[in-house]
């Protein structure tokens, strides 16, 4: 039998959803509902089921709240749930704000306090602290059966506002990017040149479980195609190839550091089904290219620019055999967008010649959310566009780039405080103000640093006044306020910070964090990367713990695994003796960090200990319990 659905049901009231996005979504269900829409390791969720729990969700939310814009804080979990979520949020005419239930409570809690929503979408069973008075819809009480009549379609414009993301602020506070429907429409547009399909099955890795869903996803739902998602911290990437094997994933998608390690540890297992590898989010280099191919050697290897503010803007195709340059560009034109650099003083660079890169399009609708309303991020260019289109916006973007002469953009890195950090958007004021609001801090400087495996990571240079002020407190009391992404990978405590003669920050003067020592408190700094490993055929073959046993033979057991265990944190994070109750993180640990750490654990026990182990039981002592009962479980 074929489910009517609410897009189906508007057309016969003369009402069609006037969202591109729902429209388009709509279209995917109503022309294959029982192609597989998200792909999970405990089953499939198909387009007809996706869009019986998007109308769930969106008919719940006029129940409630009735037609009419306005935001839709979103903290949830489970990356079907959280999919239909977003769709529902647009069928109901308002507008989903992606929030991170992982991030400290008292980030959200900030968060939900500035939107001032009246209602929360969560699949959490519980709150476990109360972060606001909205109203919660709890994603279990929704009734979400196929066949369940769908909402009436809200009067939604695509000039209405489709989402609003959360990054790093440079005010020293998170900044909400909204963007409409139709901008967000056309950015799947641009992808155009991928040749996403029915066909295909495409990646949804992300750091921590959660899915902000804010572009990529659509990609592939508009498409017809399916999501395949996959948790780095929940997961690691260990198991990652075999995982794309048993999904039949054809479209790899991530960000570059994330295929690093990936390669790092595939040890010459490849996944032979993916035809393309798009790498986007961060700078994208020579050796990463290489590293996709080696991985997926039937892969085109694709690389994009884009940002939060713009969508999509350059896009470069690699095929397979084919030299790789270097610098890889990232691109050339895409529909809709046209990308300008420009000198300092304001006239277009010549070939080659680098400045900063201005995005002109008709879909730069983007604004900020601020106390006094949206505030555009674009300006408007005056006359029409090109061939009498429609009227252009301007956007400067902070990138800088150089044209090639066959018209491709090299990306040269940003030229403000802006930077990546493991793929996320990272403002360093807002780090420094974060740092500053902790007791004991005088002054803080936190610049980004290039650690011993190539990735980007930041250092705090703080003076204390407080002489009882440590790295490990400050680390303890950043955690409780900023994502992980934001706290420093290296912190040193020293007795001043250098000045120019004009009394700024001499932040060029500042010394190296991983070789500098901390003349404070503090004894040395704690740098967010080690030495690479020797490979695998080097490693050194630790001897087994004695077999399982009671009485004196079992604390000999754990006393051995503790401090094999503890051996391997010290060589990794250069940290000098560790103790059972320290934390992983405390001492500098990061993603990159923890991935080796489990590395050297699965080859010098044989249990394959999951990534998720240390980001949610850091402590050596908890480390060493789990590493235990994986040789008890051989």
């Amino acid at each position: 039998m074929t489910v009517a659905t609410s897009g189906e049901a508007s057309g016969s009231t003369g009402r069609p959803p006037s969202c591109p996005v729902v429209a388009e979504f709509e279209h995917q269900v109503h022309t294959g509902p029982d192609r597989p829409a998200v792909i999970l390791p405990g089953g499939t969720v198909d387009y007809r089921e996706l869009g019986a729990r998007a109308d769930a969700v969106a008919r719940a939310l006029i129940d409630c709240r009735g037609e009419g814009t306005e935001p839709v804080p979103l903290m949830v979990l489970d990356p079907a749930w959280m999919l239909a979520a977003c769709l529902g949020v647009l069928k109901a005419g308002k507008f989903y704000v992606p929030l991170n239930p992982h991030h400290p409570a008292a980030r959200n809690r900030e968060l939900l306090d500035r939107l001032g929503a009246a209602l929360v979408v969560t699949d959490a069973p519980g709150v476990p602290e109360p972060l606001t008075d909205a109203t919660v819809l709890r994603i279990a009480d929704l009734d979400a059966r196929p066949g369940t009549p769908g909402p009436p379609n809200a009067a939604t414009g695509p000039d209405e506002w489709a989402y609003a993301l959360y990054t790093s602020g440079s005010t020293g506070s998170p900044k909400g990017i909204l963007q409409n429907r139709a901008d967000m429409r056309q950015n799947v547009e641009r992808h155009a040149a991928l040749g996403i399909g029915p066909h295909d099955r495409v990646t949804l890795i992300n750091a921590d479980g959660f899915v902000a869903a804010v572009s990529n996803p659509y990609m592939a739902l508009l498409n017809g195609a399916a999501l395949v998602p996959y948790s780095f911290q929940g997961d690691g990437v260990h198991d990652l190839v075999e995982r794309l094997d048993e999904a039949g994933v054809t479209v790899y998608y991530s960000f570059p550091s994330f295929l690093r390690q990936a390669a790092t540890v595939a040890e010459g297992r490849t996944a032979s089904r993916v035809r393309l590898a798009y790498l986007g989010g961060e700078s994208v280099h020579r050796s990463d290219v290489l590293a996709a191919r080696r991985l997926f050697p039937a892969a085109t290897i694709a690389v994009g620019l884009n940002s939060t503010e713009t969508g999509l803007t350059r896009l470069h195709l690699i095929p397979p055999d084919t030299a790789v340059p270097d610098p890889v560009p990232v691109g050339g034109p895409v529909p809709g967008v046209e990308v300008r650099v420009e000198t300092a003083s304001g006239r277009p660079a010549d070939v080659g010649e680098a400045g900063r890169i201005v995005v002109r399009s008709p879909y730069l609708h983007g604004a900020e959310w601020t106390a006094e309303g949206p505030r555009p991020l674009a300006e408007p260019v005056p006359g029409a566009g090109p061939g009498g289109g429609p009227a252009r916006q301007e956007f400067r973007t902070g990138d800088r780039g150089q044209l090639e002469e066959a018209g491709l953009l090299v990306h040269l890195g940003r030229a403000d405080g802006m930077v990546k950090v493991r793929g996320y958007r990272v403002e360093t004021i807002e780090v420094e103000s974060a740092v500053s609001a902790v007791t004991g801090v005088a002054e803080v400087a936190v610049v980004p640093f290039q650690a011993a495996d190539a990735e980007t990571e930041l250092a705090a240079y703080v003076v204390a006044k407080d002489p009882d002020l440590t790295e490990a407190g400050l680390r303890r009391a950043l955690a409780g306020t900023l994502p992980a992404h934001l706290v420093p990978a290296a912190v040193l405590v020293v007795p001043r910070l250098p000045r120019t003669r004009n009394g700024k920050i001499d932040r060029k003067a500042l010394p190296d964090p991983a070789t500098a020592s901390s003349s404070g408190t503090t004894a040395t700094a704690t740098p967010a990367a080690e030495p690479t490993p020797a490979p695998a055929t080097a490693a050194p073959t630790a001897p087994a713990p004695p077999a399982a046993g009671s009485g004196e033979d079992s604390d000999d057991r754990r006393g051995q695994v503790i401090s094999q265990v503890a051996d391997i944190w010290s060589d990794i994070l250069g940290a000098g003796p560790v103790m059972a109750g320290d934390d992983f993180f405390s001492l500098g640990g990061t993603s990159i960090s923890a991935l080796r750490v489990v590395s050297r654990i699965r080859k010098e026990f044989g249990v394959p200990l999951k990534l998720a182990v240390i980001f949610e039981t850091p402590s050596l002592e908890a480390v060493a319990e789990s590493v235990l009962r994986g040789l008890d479980d051989a």
